[in-house]
């Protein structure tokens, strides 16, 4: 067993309220409800930072371009092809 902390924190009335309408539903009070969400958002965003870290740092940047280039026409580019040709070329 863990020991808790205690926080205070700040809730819209919408929150409060559907909050309180599953707390009569569901019979767990609101800070066991709060405390589920947070939990919950917390092994997520635990196992997204894990992820992260184990991913290659090689050239992370280049990774949000792959899939991006959409060449519209019947004939296939190959543009790696077209960048040996002129490497080749010197």
């Amino acid at each position: 067993m863990y020991i808790m902390k205690r926080y205070q924190l700040y809730l819209n009335p919408h929150s409060v309220s559907v909050l309180d309408s599953a707390q009569l539903n569901i019979g767990l009070s609101r800070s066991a409800l709060i405390r589920m969400a947070i939990d919950g958002l917390a092994d997520n965003l635990a196992k997204l930072m894990a992820k992260k870290e184990t991913q290659s740092m090689d050239y992370p940047y280049l990774d949000k371009l792959v899939g991006k280039i959409n060449v519209k026409g019947k004939n296939k580019i190959n543009f790696s092809q077209r960048q040996d040709y002129s490497y080749y070329q010197d």
